[in-house]
């Protein structure tokens, strides 16, 4: 009789504990965070806003890792390439500023660049903006 109870409880414990594991879901998502400059305020302050660019859902954490590790190297790339379009955005507005001779704060403090992030969660990812100083 005993045998029985643990074979059934045993059997309910695991099935418990499959239903769990299969209803859980993982979330692998590529961010942008976006660096913008609020005001010059006590010395100046920025802020900064994430925000998922793309996201996939997984039913299991190793999927969800193995894609997590894909998607780092673009990150990565793109990362890259933000900071090279930034960096050339700036450099054309102090060439702009030279021709006409006035000086860099002619023009406002430019948003820093762009950077790229992954993250792998079992929540769906939310927008999070950064507190203006203005609101």
């Amino acid at each position: 009789m005993k045998d029985r109870y643990t074979k059934t409880a045993f059997e309910t414990a695991i099935d418990s504990a499959r239903r769990e594991t299969l209803s859980r879901t993982y979330y692998v998502t590529l961010w942008r965070a976006v660096s913008w400059y609020g005001g010059p305020e006590e010395g100046g302050w920025w802020g900064r806003d994430n925000i998922p660019e793309q996201t996939a859902r997984f039913n299991t954490r190793e999927d969800a890792e193995t894609a997590l590790r894909a998607v780092e190297g673009l990150a990565e790339r793109m990362e890259q390439e933000a900071q090279n379009a930034h960096g050339d955005q700036c450099l054309r507005e102090l060439e702009w500023l030279d021709e006409r001779g006035l000086e860099a704060d002619f023009l406002p403090e430019p948003d820093g660049p762009e950077e790229f992030f992954v993250t792998l969660s079992e929540d769906p990812p939310r927008a999070e903006y950064g507190e203006r100083g203005y609101s």
